[in-house]
């Protein structure tokens, strides 16, 4: 749920992605309330800080637990292997951001929203460098302690071209698909999507261990919106989101994820948003590749 704080500005969108696991960064503590952009749209932008041109803004934790069956590829005998990935998506909205405060903000007294879902994936190869991953997700949720709930969706299809150069391996992501939601109370939404994205990893020298090579991971990413994403601003008035460009950076092990904990990542790394009209901007946090988010 995306939790909504008004202050003056000018028309359209500026969604910010912020670090939410910054612990001890410096900022002061935002306060949120009346939403203005459905939870539904979490599905898509993911956790992050989204300040809406300096006049709104919205924090929300998005987490999905997820269990894979299978490999994707071919067998020695030219069999299609399919790789099925199941995630249980829990979106969790706060009332009050607090980087100096951490405890206060995932304090239970504090969350104002909460939804949760299931999605499932697969990932179908179809030549030895061309694969596709359609995915569907349904989630519901809700404002805590009122009655506005509603019922989310999402499919989307995405296509990766893999290319393997002598010195770095890369790959082209084509994305597309529908987002939206029914409410209970009020108006329904929904958009579309198309996005493209280069993404590239280079085998580098850093933080060596015997037996495991480190990659550092790039990528460039645009994103348009052919119906164009309503955010409403609570007064009757819409603000628009037509598009955005995106650069992300992370690093990650070749042979095997990340591990913090019972956590566990492909890469640890931030990415930078920006609009075409340069009024959208933000940081945001990653930890897989752009094919399997």
């Amino acid at each position: 749920m995306l939790i909504m704080h008004r202050k003056t500005g000018r028309r359209r969108v500026l969604a910010v992605f912020v670090v939410t696991l910054l612990a001890g960064a410096p900022a002061a503590a935002q306060e949120l309330f009346e939403p203005s952009i459905h939870w539904a749209y979490a599905s898509y932008f993911g956790t992050g800080w989204y300040t809406l041109n300096e006049r709104r803004s919205a924090f929300v934790f998005r987490t999905a637990p997820r269990w894979s069956i299978g490999d994707s590829g071919f067998s020695e005998d030219g069999t299609r292997l399919v790789k099925y990935t199941l995630r249980l998506p829990l979106t969790i909205g706060a009332s009050q951001l607090d980087f100096d405060d951490i405890p206060g903000t995932v304090d239970p007294g504090n969350l104002a929203t909460l939804a949760a879902g299931i999605s499932v994936d697969a990932d179908v190869p179809v030549t030895e460098r061309f694969s596709l991953r359609p995915n569907v997700e349904v989630g519901y949720g809700g404002v805590i302690g009122e009655q506005d709930r509603a019922w989310s969706y999402r499919a989307s299809m995405r296509g990766r071209f893999l290319f393997e150069p002598e010195s770095f391996d890369w790959a082209l992501i084509l994305d597309g698909g529908y987002v939206g939601y029914d409410s209970r109370v009020g108006s329904d939404d929904r958009f579309s999507f198309v996005s493209a994205a280069a993404e590239f990893a280079h085998a580098v020298g850093w933080f060596p261990r015997e037996g495991q090579q480190t990659l550092f991971y790039w990528h460039v990413k645009y994103a348009e919106f052919p119906d164009r994403v309503r955010l409403d601003s609570g007064s009757g008035d819409s603000d628009f989101l037509d598009d955005y460009w995106e650069v992300g950076a992370g690093i990650g092990r070749k042979e095997r994820p990340i591990r913090l904990g019972f956590l566990s990542f492909d890469r640890l790394g931030l990415a930078y948003s920006v609009s075409s009209s340069s009024e959208l901007r933000g940081v945001k946090l990653l930890f897989r590749s752009q094919y399997e988010l």
